[in-house]
């Protein structure tokens, strides 16, 4: 391990992502420093409210610290938070020897405004479908993001189901999530959104009995190999 090694962590609401860095190091350990910005640092609610998605445009869900120290569910425009997201990941690169996107999804005009970014998306798609290819896996993340989940996942396993229950939803969300992947017989579940922490992924698997694979730890354990 090398103690010396700043790895940086854009996340697309609002930094600190308490939920996420401990996952990242219980796997890594103490030895590495954890630098992270956000595209919504900075804002307010009021001002956060004013980046929602108009018109039909695409947007995507994301958190930001809520006035109880808590995190809140937010849905933005894709279109309003890409500049902001460039200008965090452009200071992250300045400092940090890789910077990672706190994201289970792509953001092509990201990527090529900042090539050092890395996607986990692209790897953890790999790591399922090696492991559940064969199988009927359940996705369970936002419900902004079923729709597309079918499609996004076919192509890796072979049957896909979907539930719908965000990271910052009340808990029930999460266990009836976890039952109805049970009920419909799915082989894996895969918990798609970087929010999601390792007591989550317990959780879901203590009430469906499957075997629950989660973006977040999936991440943290491939890119492990860079420190």
């Amino acid at each position: 391990m090398n103690k010396n090694f700043t790895f940086g962590m854009l996340t697309l609401g609002q930094s600190p992502r308490t939920d996420i860095e401990p996952t990242f190091r219980a796997i890594w350990g103490e030895g590495v420093l954890f630098m992270q910005r956000g595209g919504l640092d900075g804002l307010s609610i009021p001002a956060i409210a004013q980046l929602a998605p108009t018109g039909g445009e695409p947007g995507i869900e994301t958190c930001v610290t809520s006035s109880d120290n808590g995190r809140l569910g937010v849905f933005v425009s894709k279109k309003h938070l890409l500049p902001r997201l460039v200008s965090a990941a452009h200071e992250l690169e300045m400092q940090c020897h890789n910077i990672v996107l706190l994201c289970s999804g792509q953001f092509s005009a990201l990527k090529q405004a900042v090539p050092k970014l890395i996607e986990p998306i692209v790897f953890i798609r790999s790591v399922v479908a090696s492991l559940a290819g064969h199988a009927h896996v359940c996705v369970i993340g936002p419900e902004s993001d079923m729709d597309e989940a079918p499609a996004q996942w076919s192509p890796y396993v072979a049957r896909v189901s979907v539930a719908a229950a965000s990271p910052y939803d009340p808990g029930e969300r999460l266990v009836q999530a976890a039952c109805r992947a049970r009920e419909i017989g799915a082989d894996y579940i895969l918990l798609d959104d970087m929010g999601f922490t390792e007591e989550q992924r317990r959780l879901v698997r203590a009430i469906s009995g499957i075997v629950t694979l989660n973006a977040t730890s999936i991440a943290a354990r491939v890119l492990q190999e860079l420190v």
